[in-house]
């Protein structure tokens, strides 16, 4: 071998002048040859000389980047054009070509400089943020501006593919949703829609609470998988780098920009599958079949009246949900052989409600007729005021028309049978009486119509078509109040009205403020705190029911009532505002004892607090393994209670019982902590 080597090194320096030569002119032609091509390079037309890129080409002509050069994005260094020509002269060169753009081509000076700062902006309709989706990870991947821009799409270069979108939302999210939400690109639908012949208003039901998967039950198509054969395609014998989806997203989207859509399948977004509350074969055929009963459960069509689903609708209960008994139906008396039709059974409501829900279905069904029976003389009242038909007037002429409201509203009512949507049969009544006072007014007519005795009160609607079947529990805690509220009390011995304290509009919420209380409860000074400050009022007592501790009251108890310390008009109790009483009546140093003692309790339930987490822990995890624990759990039931009475109670209503009951607290969790 040396003597080889030897050989040939005296080959190269006898004839080193001749190589030497050879050499110069081979790099002057690799030199000239790159050169040209460099310059070649800056028309875009010389790409498809070499490149099978035709398409490319002309769908870049057409686009919004025709003036910009292929290498004013595309990767074209002196280095990247020598190793090319490397690889064409030793053919391992690849005709098709492969487009990685990187991010600093499109953000530099001149370009899309600032685009990611400049964050939001509209894809269509959609409000898509830039710095959102490209300054952190998506799904654990860092994306680049070609994963949404790139290639041919649609026609366009360089533009964006919506299927890439879907894939990231949609790929292993549940049918009905989306990553991100609906409203993070639709925002909050506010349009009114028409759905199989039916108009009503999204923000309607959005504000009782109706999600959009309860009737969007499928919004996308494909599961966005990746079969090996795309593997295939680039690869032979990878398909062990699938098992870390990480670092194959690492490689092919953020270092080498990969299309999405080169691996995965596509996923389609839209009106997949809706809910078929309605489900009745026979619309087929009959296309207007039940069409007012339809729109009254779903709360739709009356005008000037806002969209007010039924409960029932929001929770997807279809027709069939309660009308579950097939009847014969009957025509003068005759049965039809085979015909028979499905009605409402009172068992249903049971079924899934409980007691006395059959009965309130009796009253809506009652409560309907009466409220068509209203709303017949209110129009009828209107029709006599101001007539019917053209008007001459603009006047007459409006208040025409809120009669005519009025009179399509009353005939779905009668043909939308209002038990199917109580609340808004009730709002239709409503709206038809305040729409014919307005033409009585608009007309300048002196008079309204019958007002029904259901729109008497505010709270008239509550009792009349729910609570005197369903009634609220007697007694019920407010823990933002932190007081007991005896419902049945305010409601039937003082005679509150409902919409006092709860939204006439949104069931169940509670809109009085606790300044709203205080303003009825502290007007009197004979009132009874303990009736609503039950625990303030048996600590200062000494009523309690401690565990291991002789509970006795306040010095103060006998001869100090509650308002002597406390200002009942002075807005929020607090210990700093008690303290100026103390000063009143004692001197300084006993508002300091008073700030003194709250600080000392608090920390003493602090660490009790922390105490009997730490015990339950332990207690917990020893029965677990067999311990018997039995004292313990005594121990820490006996602190609970001691620590619950002070912290409910407000220790420094009794300052000594509570230091008694939390030293008591604190014994009984040393105990249990003790084995620990």
């Amino acid at each position: 071998m040396r003597e080889m080597f030897l050989a040939w090194w005296d080959l190269v320096v006898r004839y080193r002048k001749a190589l030497v030569a050879i050499g110069a002119v081979v790099l002057g032609i690799l030199i000239l040859f790159n050169g040209a091509f460099f310059v070649a390079a800056n028309f875009p037309k010389s790409c498809v000389v070499c490149h099978y890129m035709d398409p490319f080409y002309d769908d870049w002509k057409t686009s919004r980047h025709a003036d910009v050069s292929c290498i004013k994005c595309h990767s074209f260094s002196p280095v990247f054009i020598t190793v090319t020509t490397l690889k064409y002269w030793t053919g391992l060169y690849n005709p098709k070509p492969h487009a990685n753009v990187p991010d600093k081509a499109c953000l530099e000076q001149g370009c899309h400089e600032g685009r990611i700062e400049q964050g939001e902006a509209m894809l269509g309709a959609i409000l898509f943020d830039h710095q959102d989706h490209m300054e952190k990870l998506r799904r654990g991947e860092k994306l680049r501006c070609t994963s949404c821009h790139y290639s041919i799409v649609q026609g366009e270069h360089v533009s964006v593919d919506t299927n890439i979108c879907f894939l990231c939302h949609f790929k292993g999210i549940s049918q009905g949703q989306a990553l991100g939400g609906c409203p993070g690109c639709h925002g909050t639908p506010k349009k009114t829609v028409d759905h199989s012949g039916f108009t009503f208003s999204h923000d309607s039901y959005l504000k009782i609470g109706v999600q959009c998967k309860q009737c969007h039950l499928r919004v996308a198509e494909g599961d966005g998988r990746v079969d090996d054969a795309r593997c295939f395609d680039c690869h032979v014998g990878r398909l062990s780098e699938k098992a870390d989806p990480l670092a194959l997203h690492r490689t092919h989207v953020t270092y080498n920009a990969i299309e999405c859509l080169k691996c995965h399948e596509k996923i389609r977004h839209g009106e997949v599958e809706l809910v078929k509350t309605f489900e009745v074969q026979c619309d087929s055929c009959h296309k207007q079949l039940h069409n007012y009963q339809k729109e009254m459960y779903m709360g739709a069509g009356a005008r000037g009246v806002a969209d007010t689903p039924s409960r029932m609708f929001s929770a997807q209960v279809s027709c069939d949900g309660c009308h579950t008994r097939s009847v014969q139906v009957l025509e003068s008396g005759i049965a039809f052989p085979g015909e028979k039709k499905l009605t409402a059974e009172r068992k249903s409501c049971v079924v899934c409600h409980g007691k006395n829900y059959d009965r309130m279905l009796d009253d809506w069904i009652r409560e309907s007729r009466i409220l068509v029976a209203n709303m017949e003389a209110i129009v009828a009242s209107g029709e006599r005021a101001v007539g019917t038909g053209p008007a001459k007037s603009r006047k007459l002429a409006d208040a025409r028309a809120l009669v005519a409201d009025a009179r399509a509203n009353l005939n779905l009512l009668k043909a939308g049978r209002g038990a199917h949507n109580i609340e808004y049969a009730y709002k239709i009544v409503k709206a038809g009486y305040d729409q014919v006072s307005a033409a009585y007014k608009i007309a300048g007519l002196s008079g309204k119509p019958p007002r029904p005795a259901i729109l008497a009160s505010s709270s008239a609607y509550c009792l009349t078509l729910c609570h005197q079947r369903v009634r609220p529990p007697k007694d019920l805690f407010f823990r933002e109040m932190e007081v007991r509220f005896p419902h049945s009390l305010h409601v039937e011995d003082v005679g509150i009205q409902c919409t006092t304290c709860h939204s006439p509009d949104k069931h169940k919420m509670r809109i009085v403020t606790k300044t709203e209380c205080m303003a009825c409860h502290h007007e009197s000074r004979d009132i009874d705190c303990g009736h609503c400050h039950k625990a303030q009022k048996s600590l200062y007592d000494g009523k309690v029911k401690p565990a291991g501790v002789a509970p006795q009251p306040d010095v103060m108890a006998e001869d100090v009532g509650c308002t002597d310390c406390h200002e009942l008009t002075g807005g929020t109790q607090t210990v700093l505002t008690v303290k100026g009483k103390c000063v009143e009546c004692h001197d300084a140093e006993y508002g300091k004892m008073l700030l003194d003692w709250k600080e000392e309790i608090t920390a003493k339930e602090n660490a009790i607090a922390v105490g009997l987490e730490e015990a339950r822990e332990y207690l917990e995890r020893s029965s677990k393994i067999g311990k018997n624990v039995d004292e313990g759990r005594k121990l820490l039931k006996g602190a609970e209670t001691n620590y619950r009475i002070v912290t409910d109670g407000r220790g420094t209503h009794n300052y000594e019982l509570s230091r008694e009951l939390l030293k008591s607290a604190q014994g009984s969790l040393d105990r249990i902590l003790k084995e620990k």
